[in-house]
């Protein structure tokens, strides 16, 4: 059985965005210890005031 025009542009669209995922997947690289930057502070920013 044929497939319809409608089925073969979902199934080709649906590899065409495997196929890019492929090419652009992020890297895997593990961590070398606890990650800071998520929980810095920029040094501009401060509680204590400044007189």
């Amino acid at each position: 059985m044929k497939p319809r025009k409608s089925t073969a542009i979902l199934m080709a669209a649906w590899l065409s965005t495997f196929v890019v995922y492929l090419f652009v997947k992020p890297v895997d690289t593990a961590a070398e210890g606890p990650s800071t930057f998520l929980n810095a502070v920029p040094t501009w920013v401060s509680d204590k005031p400044d007189r």
